[in-house]
């Protein structure tokens, strides 16, 4: 008898459809009827980033063999419940690594060129005022690039900034060997000299509020923050009081806390602070890597041994 798995978000349709010949699957969002009934008897769970597994779903779950997480992070799972369990969790660390490197780096360049669209006739002047509202401060070989925490994304960013021409700098809990011609400093140092901060940090309980009034205190004042990490990750009324402060720093936020944002997130309609939808991810083939983790989900339930299993 097939296995039977439910998945709760949408994935790639060519990820699901191979999952489904492969077992019983089930498409149905928690909280729904179909996903209670069905619970009980799952063997495997395919979620994203909005299904919480936590103890009170572990405990309605009792044949769950394997949680797959089609993304990165895990912190909507509940690892020491699921160890508890003997329940595997799987995930796709690789998967969107491209697609978040680029995000970046697009919004960041396009942040650093203050450039103005032309969008009708102009005269002489206007046309002169046009040009010199373009005038960019700095090159990328002037301008320094910090990154925290460097992973498979930070390294990433960090290599393809320094290709560019940035100085980059970069704080991790470890000591790195491979920097990539990128300089490994203490916090301190980073953010006192850098023009340009990023985050990429994982999602551990420690990491919550990391980027905090004492922090934002420390950066430059027309420094530009961007923050593709986790929303829990930055103290959001800290910023919001840095960026008004600081009315010549910026921030570029694709993640937040909570998502969606609600009408009195404190750094909407922020002129400084840009604000996208969790979008950084959001490319094809990001999407259908991630997707894949149905095959690890498969694997689990077949006693055969994942690519990418979370240490629990």
């Amino acid at each position: 008898m097939a296995p039977i798995v439910i998945q709760t978000e949408n994935l790639p349709p060519v990820c699901s459809d191979w999952l489904a010949k492969q077992c019983e699957l089930h498409i149905c969002p928690v909280g729904s009827l179909r996903f209670q009934e069905l619970l009980p008897e799952a063997e495997g769970l395919a979620i994203r980033t909005y299904t919480q597994v936590d103890k009170n779903m572990l405990d309605n779950a009792p044949k769950l063999k394997v949680v797959g997480r089609a993304g990165v992070g895990v912190d909507n799972v509940d690892l020491r419940a699921c160890k508890e369990r003997g329940v595997v969790v799987v995930h796709t660390p690789e998967a969107n690594t491209e697609s978040v490197v680029e995000f970046v780096l697009t919004t960041m360049l396009a942040k650093l060129r203050n450039l103005h669209c032309v969008s009708g006739g102009l005269n002489q002047k206007e046309w002169d005022s046009f040009r010199d509202a373009s005038m960019t401060k700095k090159e990328f070989s002037e301008t320094t690039l910090g990154i925290i925490g460097f992973g498979r994304i930070g390294s990433r960013l960090g290599m393809m900034a320094g290709q560019l021409g940035f100085k980059v700098l970069f704080n991790d809990l470890l000591n790195i060997e491979e920097t990539y011609g990128c300089s490994q400093v203490g916090t301190e140092q980073l953010l006192f000299e850098s023009d340009i901060i990023s985050i990429h940090v994982d999602g551990r309980h420690e990491n919550k509020r990391l980027c905090n009034a004492n922090m934002f205190r420390q950066m430059k004042v027309n420094v530009l923050f961007i923050n593709t990490a986790r929303g829990f990750v930055v103290d959001a009324y800290a910023l919001t009081n840095f960026l008004k402060n600081s009315t010549a720093a910026s921030a570029i936020l694709d993640v937040h806390d909570p998502e969606p944002i609600t009408s009195d997130y404190p750094l909407l309609h922020l002129p400084n602070a840009t604000l996208y939808p969790h979008i950084a991810c959001k490319t094809t083939t990001a999407s259908i890597n991630m997707g894949w983790v149905v095959k690890d989900i498969y694997s689990v339930l077949c006693d055969e041994q994942p690519a990418f299993a979370v240490k629990t």
